[in-house]
């Protein structure tokens, strides 16, 4: 039996005026519902914003995303699995396409390497994003259980 000992969470970008506290306390939870020792946060894109909005404005140039690319490599050399939680929403203009290629280098980067993901509800939530996802879809149940049961494994396909 392996045992799971690393689980790298992709979110979308660094926070600006935030310490990112609560993601990263989500992140805790989740790496305990998987039973991981521990988790490691690396995001789609480089440079910070005040909300993932931000990318439409900064992410026009590829260069935050290509130096994104260089951690996400490194880390996922050394994880066990894939959370993914940089948000369901695309950015605009284009940092749209960008985006869009980034998404799909890692996921071919994700199925070369073997690694199982996860995510919220069937979908890259932010972090931000899963109580409420959680609460329209569990009413009755507190976060942590609802939370438990909203966690999946993705398909390739998906």
């Amino acid at each position: 039996m392996t045992s799971k000992h690393v689980l790298l969470v992709v979110g979308a970008n660094p926070p600006s005026q935030t310490s990112g506290q609560r993601t990263l306390a989500r992140i805790e939870q989740v790496r305990i519902i998987l039973g991981f020792e521990e988790a490691c946060l690396v995001n789609l894109f480089a440079l910070p914003s005040y909300r993932s909005g931000g990318m439409s404005e900064l992410g026009g140039e590829p260069l935050g995303w290509l130096a994104a690319r260089r951690e996400i490599e490194t880390e996922l050399r050394t994880a066990d699995a894939v959370l993914l939680a940089y948000g369901a929403q695309l950015p605009t203009g284009p940092a749209r396409g960008h985006f869009r290629d980034q998404v799909n280098w890692l996921n071919d980067r994700i199925e070369a390497l073997g690694l199982p993901s996860w995510w919220v509800g069937g979908a890259p939530r932010h972090p931000s994003r899963w109580q409420r996802y959680t609460w329209r879809e569990f009413p009755d149940l507190d976060f942590g259980e609802a939370l438990r049961l909203a966690l999946g494994q993705r398909g390739l396909a998906s």
